[in-house]
């Protein structure tokens, strides 16, 4: 059997915990090490009204991008993947993934952090007409992820963490295996 060229990371949690922050570290310290990389965050890839597109199911736009973009970044020559989404049934999200991404292996990483955390951290991000909307489903996305994660999902938690530490924690077990 031969390994996964491709390898995956999955970043993920509830709005405010540090997914994109994390992402960003977790590039910037791979770029320091030279491994190369591509970092996506998948809103980008479903950000469209109205929604869900007609005769779309809520995964197959944001499927069919990824497919679109893994194909162009493949054919550079990438072969790690950072992808970052909130992502609250985590076993239903990787599944339209590892479809878009055929024959991956992907280390899934649930990162939290505590109520206090997450409304601070949305009302200094969240500064426009959608913010109360944006806490209430923050805290709703906090509440469903109470659950116990798909096997081999690393769990993280962002409260009082400087970013540098997480990140490294993160690149810790992406690179030293936990892959799923």
């Amino acid at each position: 059997m031969t390994q996964p060229t491709t390898k995956i990371l999955v970043l993920c949690g509830a709005a405010g915990v540090g997914k994109s922050t994390t992402a960003y570290e977790v590039s910037h310290q791979l770029g320091r090490a030279d491994v190369p990389h591509a970092l996506l965050d998948t809103d980008q890839l479903d950000q469209v009204h109205p929604w869900p597109p007609s005769g779309l199911g809520p995964s197959e736009l944001s499927r069919r991008n990824l497919a679109a973009l893994w194909t162009n970044l493949a054919g550079v020559g990438h072969t790690r993947l950072i992808l970052t989404g909130v992502f609250v049934a985590l076993a239903e999200e990787l599944a339209w993934i590892v479809d878009a991404v055929p024959g991956a292996d992907v280390t899934s990483v649930r990162l939290t952090a505590d109520v206090p955390t997450l409304e601070h951290r949305v009302r200094r991000r969240e500064i426009g007409s959608g913010a109360a909307d944006q806490l209430a489903r923050t805290l709703r996305q906090h509440e469903a992820l109470g659950h116990p994660e798909p096997p081999g999902t690393t769990v993280i938690d962002t409260t009082g963490r400087a970013v540098t530490s997480v990140a490294s924690e993160v690149v810790g077990v992406w690179l030293g295996g936990g892959g799923r």
